[in-house]
């Protein structure tokens, strides 16, 4: 039993409480919903998984212990989440914190939280630590993506400078590259951003495959209808009348419309591809 070094995250649902009034009253999801919405962040599963099988992001990047010494406890709105000081160890962390934000926001759930290296013991309920502290104190004073100067506690799980250094002085391509994907850099402040997931890819001039002009459409289509549902989601799960959280929301909906003019330029490219190439002139 002793306190250890290891990268720690601290991520809490925005908006639960207002959530929580709606349900008991009727006007909002059920209680089962709820449960389910919290159970994204993780649980007891994931630490089985890690010590069934190992790392699942990069399983060829170094561990100290094939499980990682992985932990997670829920605590009703919020989780924490603890992993080894290794390559391995702190993209695993990052990609299951990725993975809960993006589940979350899903359903139109806001999430804030910071992943910060420190010492910690983490054995079930049992959280004690000043890296636990550390993480839980900076939650609220976010600022990654802010709009404003002042601005504090934006809806965004920001990474701590050092553990941005960890991944890059790495030298693990693996690591560097999901990390690359997973978060995002504004005025030298880091943080997970999923929203760049939320567009239509596709390959052109594969083996033996024809483009198809209506297909790919009518998949852009499907994610911009998408998108404008989250935008609805995220607004219903917000009290109007708070200020605060209102403004929070702004940053979500701003990054869905970022995504729709993707989907405009990703239309456009398509239009492009399907136009007859200029006659040859000799």
């Amino acid at each position: 039993m002793k306190f250890e070094e290891k990268f720690i995250a601290f991520i809490d649902v925005l908006g639960f409480k207002n959530m929580v009034n709606n349900s008991e009253t009727g006007k909002g999801v059920a209680l089962s919903e709820l449960l389910d919405t919290l159970s994204k962040l993780g649980g007891q599963q994931d630490e089985h998984k890690f010590e069934s099988y190992g790392p699942s992001t990069c399983p060829q990047s170094k561990y100290i212990n094939k499980n990682l010494n992985f932990k997670v406890t829920q605590i009703s709105d919020c989780v924490i989440i603890s992993s080894e000081l290794s390559p391995a160890g702190i993209i695993n962390l990052i990609s299951h914190c990725w993975g809960a934000v993006i589940e979350l926001l899903m359903k139109g759930i806001m999430c804030r939280g910071y992943i910060i290296k420190g010492s910690i013991y983490h054995n079930g309920n049992q959280i004690i630590g000043s890296g636990y502290q550390n993480a839980f104190a900076k939650e609220s004073g976010v600022t990654a993506f802010k709009r404003e100067a002042d601005e504090r506690g934006t809806p965004f799980v920001e990474i701590d400078p050092f553990v941005c250094e960890y991944v890059k002085t790495s030298t693990d391509e693996c690591v560097q590259e999901m990390f690359s994907r997973m978060v995002k850099t504004k005025n030298d402040v880091s943080a997970l951003f999923p929203f760049k997931q939320l567009s239509h890819s596709f390959a052109i001039g594969g083996f033996g495959q024809e483009f198809n002009h209506e297909k790919e459409k009518e998949s852009n289509d499907k994610m911009r209808n998408r998108l404008i549902s989250l935008k609805e989601r995220v607004m219903n799960f917000v009290d109007p009348e708070n200020e605060r959280a209102v403004n929070k929301a702004k940053h979500y909906i701003h990054a869905l419309n970022e995504q729709l003019l993707v989907c405009n330029r990703t239309d456009e490219f398509i239009n492009a591809l399907c136009l007859p190439f200029p006659a040859k002139r000799y």
